[in-house]
């Protein structure tokens, strides 16, 4: 058990690839080296009870797609234009007609993961460290790049195999473990950092004016995914000379006043501010719904027959998008939030940092101030209290007559606390699983959100 070495090849295959691209192999390898099974560790570095470096790499296939993305159909339906009609015989007649183009030649997606790694016991096994540092490369993205093809082609885009992308990071964990007398404890803590970047949109590599290379909206090489794309906020307008001396909103607030948004002059098609404000040049990458970090920490006690466990869990490096119903106020003209009130701008209280800008009446179509833009995007960081229980367990001596082996008492809570900097009464961890590319899936918005609960429980376990 000194020298680790296992192997792995699959082949896999999937009826949504051609016949001809079916089939694909996907292996794997990983190597492992205990160190603490030397000799001169074991001979002078006692308190070394494990010591191994390892390292593997693989890779693994994904066919997540609908189903026969690759064959060639025909629709009966209508488009924008009007139905599919044509005349024949002296009367028009309902017709059939290509809308999507699609690649023959689809197939497999992969992902390569490289770790290296290092675990680390200490004092027969009281201390334990492990730290791994892992390089996921996926290829062949099956994805439709339809977003950065213009309507003029005339078709709709399947998937295809294009893009590549990069998550690097690392992983850590820590543990200690100990008993003195009749008092045991157990601290265990992880901690992740994670580096999402695109590195390859393929047909998606669109030279934007900006500068930037992507689809124009949700995708851009260099930047992670789930992207807020938007405007960047200074503050709000606190009277008309500001709106007057301020850059020109008009491309976008064609009429703004005292209360709304003040959106940043960028750049322009210099490449430097020019004096106004549109979507072409002043947009930029706000932020990610990938948190960058995650942590959490188990605690664990026990004394003379009385327990105790805690669980913390949390996310850092992570913002969130409050639309919909969620951050904006009469949102099709639906509700307001006590938080909205309280925090609006006024022109009694005219604050260039109010929490909220003037209130309005807000169609579907949104209002200049709904933007998106940093004004709406939050720090979705948060640390929760996930569990607490409290325990005691009755010594046998007392029950031994009941013909019980074991009776314990316990009380626990879930969801005590949470510390964030969110929006009163809204939940930052489900923000951190909504995706920013699609609204219409995203729960908050909707306003379907049903508030995380905070549960609290006693109970009685017997043992007989």
């Amino acid at each position: 058990s000194k020298y680790l070495v296992e192997g792995v090849i699959r082949r896999d295959g999937s009826s949504r690839f051609p016949s001809t691209k079916k089939y694909a192999y996907f292996p794997s390898a990983a190597i492992g080296y205990r160190i603490s099974r030397e000799n001169f560790i074991q001979e002078n570095f006692e308190w070394i009870s494990e010591l191994k470096i390892k390292a593997s790499i693989g890779i693994l296939g994904n066919q997540n797609i609908p189903n026969y993305p690759y064959q060639n159909t025909y629709r009966l339906t209508t488009d924008a234009n009007g139905t599919f009609s044509y005349p024949f015989g002296g009367a028009i007649n309902s017709g059939v007609a290509r809308t999507t183009i699609t690649d023959p030649n689809l197939h497999w997606e992969s992902t390569r993961t490289t770790d290296l790694g290092l675990e680390l016991g200490l004092f027969k096994g009281k201390l334990n460290f492990s730290a791994t540092y892992f390089d996921r490369y996926s290829y062949d993205i099956l994805y439709s790049p339809g977003g950065s093809v213009s309507s003029t082609l005339g078709f709709a885009l399947s998937k295809q195999n294009t893009g590549k992308l990069s998550n690097k990071g690392w992983e850590f964990l820590l543990s200690h473990h100990n008993q003195v007398g009749q008092f045991s404890y157990d601290l265990s803590g992880n901690f992740s950092i994670i580096n999402n970047k695109v590195l390859d949109l393929g047909v998606g590599n669109i030279n934007q004016p900006n500068g930037m290379i992507g689809n124009g909206s949700s995708l851009f090489i260099g930047s992670p995914m789930q992207i807020y794309y938007g405007y960047q906020a200074d503050g709000l307008f606190v009277d008309a000379n500001d709106v007057k001396s301020y850059a020109s909103q008009t491309a976008i607030n064609p009429a703004a006043q005292p209360g709304d948004v003040r959106y940043k002059d960028i750049s322009g098609p210099d490449g430097k501010p020019d004096g106004k404000v549109d979507a072409t040049y002043d947009r930029i990458v706000l932020g990610s719904n990938i948190p960058k970090y995650t942590f959490g920490l188990n605690i664990g006690a026990s004394y003379k027959g009385f327990d105790v466990s805690m669980l913390l869990q949390g996310v850092s490096g992570v913002t969130n998008y409050m639309n919909g119903y969620a951050g904006i106020a009469f949102n099709n003209f639906g509700s307001i939030q006590q938080w909205q009130i309280d925090e609006r701008w006024t022109k009694e209280n005219p604050r260039r940092d109010a929490k909220y800008p003037r209130l309005e009446l807000v169609t579907n179509a949104g209002t200049p101030n709904t933007l998106l833009s940093s004004y709406w995007v939050l720090n979705g960081s948060y640390l929760r209290g996930k569990n607490i229980q409290v325990g005691y367990a009755i010594p046998a001596s007392v029950i031994s007559r009941l013909h019980i082996t074991g009776i314990r008492i316990y009380a626990s809570g879930e969801n005590l606390f949470l510390i964030s900097n969110y929006r009163p009464g809204w939940d930052p961890e489900v923000g951190t699983d909504s995706s920013p590319s699609d609204d219409s899936n995203n729960i908050i918005s909707s306003g379907s959100y049903y508030p995380l609960l905070r549960n609290f429980t006693f109970g009685l376990n017997l043992n007989f």
